[in-house]
């Protein structure tokens, strides 16, 4: 017949080999009722735990998106509010040269003319978060320099040179301001402003100005879609926008003769009206792009919904049934301590 040796000391650890693994179950039951999720997903699921990552990572593919989608939005809404501007400034400098007396207040009108196109610079330069807006894909840098800055040559320079360029070039031969341009007849100044000075304005020379790029920011505004969240200075509205308020106020408007003159407010109010129009239909195609965007939002949200639902059914876990869980493993570890209390209390030294 064999015994076993039983000891006091046996006796108060035998509670206690079992309390660690009670406290690791206690910590896990009090992690699930926190989370509302397993706290071991891998061991809950088993072979499915992959569905539950891709469901995750399909998941935070959208959140991601819908992120970059607001910071779109916000681009899209300032750059409205910035077109807005030049448009609504194009508008009443138009208007107020189809007013104009039949002998009008020329030095107001250049001036006028001038702090446009400040203004003009001043919109395209907006910045939204550090990055401009009007730069295309160069966000990083201002899209446009000051009329009579950038370069060299700047854009002031450019004007000036073909305005005095020989006559065989397209040119007067003379300075803008100078009494010689009193000679100037309409039929060269409409040969000017249709040949070299627009030529300013719609080729290389335009760089001068503009530091953007004819590339526009290309968003993932879903999974599957793609859309032009911004613009850029080089457009042609701003071109003519631009080329416009520099006749005015750049080509010496008040030496020309009256007849001359009328030419140059006549090509200013054409050009301002063909951009105010091709402006609006700029405004039309963000507009349009916001929409989409803002929809593409609204459909991700929903299946973000479904996702979470998804999730859901795979990890979540049952939080009565957890409550009930960390209730049971409490009680078991106060029993435990009790216990052991007790039985640190049995000792042959108190029966003797």
């Amino acid at each position: 017949m064999k015994t076993t040796f039983i000891s006091t000391v046996t006796l108060w650890n035998s509670p206690r080999s079992s309390l660690d693994k009670l406290q690791d179950s206690l910590t896990k039951a009090n992690t699930e009722l926190t989370t509302g999720r397993h706290a071991d997903i891998g061991l809950a699921l088993g072979y499915k735990v992959s569905e539950s990552l891709s469901l995750r990572q399909q998941r935070a593919e959208i959140d991601t998106l819908t992120g970059s989608n607001g910071l779109a939005i916000e681009r899209l809404k300032t750059t409205t509010s910035a077109l807005n501007g030049i448009r609504e400034s194009a508008t009443k400098f138009r208007d107020a040269l189809v007013g104009l007396p039949s002998n009008p207040p020329v030095e107001t009108v250049k001036v006028q003319a001038k702090a446009y196109m400040s203004s003009l610079i001043g919109n395209l330069n907006t910045s939204l978060g550090g990055q401009y807006i009007f730069s295309g894909i160069n966000t990083k840098v201002a899209p446009a320099n000051d009329y009579a800055g950038g370069g060299p040559p700047s854009l002031k320079a450019l004007v000036a040179s073909a305005f005095s360029a020989p006559t065989a070039s397209g040119g007067f031969g003379f300075p803008q301001g100078d009494p010689l341009a009193s000679g100037i007849t309409t039929g060269d100044m409409k040969a000017f402003l249709d040949g070299p000075f627009k030529q300013l304005f719609e080729g290389t020379s335009w760089n001068a100005l503009s530091n953007a790029s004819d590339q526009n920011i290309q968003s993932l505004i879903s999974p599957t879609e793609k859309a032009e969240t911004s613009t850029n200075a080089n457009t042609p509205p701003i071109r003519q926008i631009a080329m416009a308020y520099t006749m005015i106020f750049d080509l010496g408007i008040e030496t020309l003769s009256p007849a001359t003159r009328d030419v140059v407010f006549g090509k200013a109010i054409e050009v301002l009206s063909t951009a105010i129009s091709s402006l609006t239909d700029l405004q039309a195609g963000i507009g349009t792009v916001h929409a989409r965007t803002e929809s593409a939002n609204e459909r991700m949200e929903l299946q973000k919904s479904i996702f979470d639902e998804r999730i859901g059914g795979l990890e979540a876990v049952d939080p009565t049934e957890a409550k009930v869980r960390v209730d049971q493993l409490m009680t078991q570890i106060q029993t435990s301590y009790s216990l052991t209390a007790q039985l640190k209390q049995l000792s042959l030294i108190n029966y003797l």
